[in-house]
């Protein structure tokens, strides 16, 4: 059995659910043993109790002997996203323990942080989770050809949907969405495509996700006239099958620059049978079918002109939910997900474990960490390079304020702002 080591920054949120919905898979197929080291300890519990409830062992990386567990480890898998804690593990590690490496990046990498050449080329494997990653403008036309021969594609799906999910009875049209509520997530403008379907009878907007990320949402909305007596905020919400069998539609229009790449939120609707409506962008214009599993559309105004109809076509709906069901029961299924990456663990076994030049890749020290994933002048830092989070400059100077380089940059860009 190949024994695969994780490093991963917390078990929160999407990452927790994947890697869960993994090693929890792979029990079965007997194939592949996870092993799965956090780099700090993880806010919200749940999945880590879940794996060990499933003799699944984790552990905190300053309460093991993580140095043995690497070496005695077949592959070590880094599901990267440019965390902080991660650049520092692989500048600690990497140029000093012998092992095959991949890198499993949960980022589409198009937009900050973006992965550069460098990052692909250290690793033994490198895995995207969208293809929407080939369309990365900052790399040269030798490098795209040679990424397009190094990297697979693994989208990251959880999915254990096996058919859609039973209807629940209920009044009214209602539109969900689930997921972040922060505007680096969900559309800046949000509140206006909401806004464009407000006139539709019964309409009711539920918004499923953790509220204290969500304060310049709900300001929004509440003063919003058209809105505000539509919308309400459900909070975050573990068990999302009983939210979707309330739902009509899965409205999802996210910020043009988000990061993300499976969406598991648009997949597990999907599963579920919940017709989606996204925009035309990012990875969403991979993962929906243009009306065959859901709508893509290019604006606010046919955003509003979707769910209206869809609202007026209910069998077409139901019709689309169906396909969109089967479509990623099918294709994204967590089977699916655990035999691609049980393939990619059995090709890398024909490898040597051997040294990696990570220094190259990232630098050694915090500011080249954050800024090996940075495109442009770092004295005008925006969007998710120089938000709280998100791998952002200060991000970075939080966990290493010790950098007098970094702490400069932070200072210049907040003085600027």
């Amino acid at each position: 059995m190949i024994k695969v080591v994780h490093i991963t920054a917390h078990l929160g949120g999407g990452i927790g659910r994947i890697l869960s919905s993994i090693a929890i898979y792979s029990q079965i197929e007997k194939e592949v043993e996870h092993v799965i080291v956090t780099l700090e300890k993880t806010e919200n519990s749940h999945f880590e109790q879940l794996l060990k409830e499933h003799s699944i062992k984790v552990f905190l990386q300053n309460q093991c002997c993580l140095k043995q567990i690497l070496q005695e480890a077949d592959i070590v898998e880094v599901d990267w996203w440019h965390h902080p804690l991660t650049s520092a593990f692989m500048h600690n590690y990497f140029n000093d323990i012998e092992c095959r490496l991949l890198i499993w990046s949960h980022v589409s990498g198009c937009t900050y942080p973006y992965i550069k050449y460098e990052l692909i080329k250290c690793a033994d494997k490198f895995v995207f989770s969208t293809p929407f990653s080939f369309e990365n403008e900052y790399w040269s036309n030798e490098e795209k050809e040679e990424v397009m021969k190094r990297v697979e594609i693994i989208v990251s799906s959880g999915i254990d949907f096996d058919a859609p999910v039973k209807k629940k009875p209920h009044h009214g049209y209602n539109v969900g969405y689930i997921g972040f509520l922060s505007y680096s997530k969900t559309h800046p403008d949000f509140v206006r495509f909401l806004e464009a379907a407000a006139d539709i009878p019964d309409i009711c907007f539920k918004v499923v996700g953790d509220t204290a990320y969500g304060k310049e949402l709900i300001k929004d909305v509440q003063n919003s006239k058209l809105v505000r007596n539509k919308v309400i905020f459900e909070g975050y919400a573990l068990d999302v099958k009983e939210k979707f069998a309330e739902f009509d539609v899965f409205g999802y229009p996210l910020n043009p620059m988000h990061y993300g790449t499976a969406e598991n939120a648009l997949l597990e609707a999907m599963a579920a049978g919940v017709v989606p409506v996204v925009l035309n962008q990012c990875t969403e214009k991979y993962m929906v079918r243009h009306m065959e599993t859901g709508i893509i559309v290019n604006s606010i105004e046919e955003y509003g002109t979707a769910l209206r109809w869809l609202k007026d076509n209910a069998d077409k709906r139901i019709h689309m939910g169906n396909n969109a069901s089967e479509f990623v029961i099918k294709k994204l299924h967590i089977r699916e997900t655990v035999n691609r990456l049980n393939a990619c663990y059995s090709d890398m076994m024909s490898q040597n474990k051997r040294l990696h030049d990570i220094y190259s890749a990232i630098g050694t020290n915090p500011y080249e960490w954050f800024v090996s994933a940075y495109w442009g002048d770092v004295n005008c830092l925006e969007g998710n390079s120089f938000a709280e989070t998100k791998g952002s400059a200060k991000h970075y100077l939080r966990y290493f304020p010790e950098d007098k380089i970094l702490r400069k940059v932070v200072e210049t860009n907040e003085s600027r702002i």
